[in-house]
């Protein structure tokens, strides 16, 4: 405790682990609002963050395969969450919700929901300082952190999130 609460103190940001997600509200590219992690009760969810427009791939490395390999219909989510900020006028929302609803597959629409709100104090609260990076977080049915990464997946980190989904599988959380 004596660590984290140091590591606080320095100004380095320690993702929440085993807390639940800050709550976030957006509204999903198919028009559903979206309200976190409630939306995601009852499933096993991977939330990707990101902050950057040249994110998708990143994001890319991580849901593809989430979603490949853990269907929606088996109850897992892999939602997309764009931290777009407050300061972009409401007109202007509309013209890059279109856009982004245009590149996004009608299946997955519901899976993608721009953040128009505080990005600084939600990234404050979600333990995020490096926004050069897609932030990951899986949760479990109740909303849960129960695993964090950042940055492009590769081969370890796509290990250890399918780890993880298995100790849901054998009821370890």
């Amino acid at each position: 405790m004596l660590f984290f609460s140091i590591l606080l103190a320095a100004g380095n940001a320690v993702p929440p682990m085993w807390v639940r997600l800050p709550r976030l509200e957006a509204s999903a590219l198919d028009g559903r609002t979206l309200v976190l992690p409630d939306s995601a009760a009852g499933n096993i969810a991977l939330l990707g963050f990101a902050y950057k427009r040249e994110s998708q791939d990143d994001l890319n490395s991580w849901l593809v395969p989430f979603r490949q390999e853990y269907p929606s219909a088996r109850g897992f989510r892999g939602y997309e969450i764009p931290m777009m900020g407050r300061k972009i006028p409401g007109l202007l929302r509309g013209v890059i919700n279109m856009a982004m609803r245009n590149a996004t597959s009608k299946e997955n629409r519901r899976w993608v929901a721009p953040f128009y709100g505080d990005i600084d104090g939600y990234s404050r609260r979600l333990g995020v300082d490096d926004r050069s990076r897609v932030q990951m977080f899986l949760l479990d049915g109740s909303g849960i952190v129960r695993w964090h990464a950042s940055g492009r997946a590769d081969s370890v980190g796509l290990a250890g999130l399918r780890l993880e989904v298995a100790k849901f599988a054998a009821g370890q959380y």
